[in-house]
């Protein structure tokens, strides 16, 4: 997979270009631009982190779903304690 363009790289095309904007006095313009294209590299670079995990995930696959069973084991384990807790809090409600 290559590697996207470089934040500046992709940012100062799009500051070059709004800059002619600036000598009308629209410094608004120019800053929104910058925001603009801020935002689209901040997609393109969840596009890519997204991707990569899902290769990743791919990759370890028993391993993965191994590792969601622990966690899954773990949440119940803590809500069984809690519920005792409670339990002992309140008293049985079967009582």
């Amino acid at each position: 997979m290559p590697a996207p363009p470089t934040t500046t790289a992709y940012i100062s095309g799009d500051f070059t270009a709004a800059r002619n904007l600036l000598g009308h006095g629209e410094s608004e313009a120019l800053a929104l631009q910058l925001l603009v294209a801020k935002r689209a590299r901040q997609r393109d670079l969840q596009r890519a982190v997204a991707t990569k995990a899902a290769a990743m995930l791919a990759e370890l696959g028993n391993q993965a779903r191994a590792a969601d069973l622990d966690l899954l084991v773990t949440l119940v384990e803590l809500a069984a304690t809690e519920a005792e807790r409670e339990r002992g809090r309140w008293g049985d409600a079967t009582n």
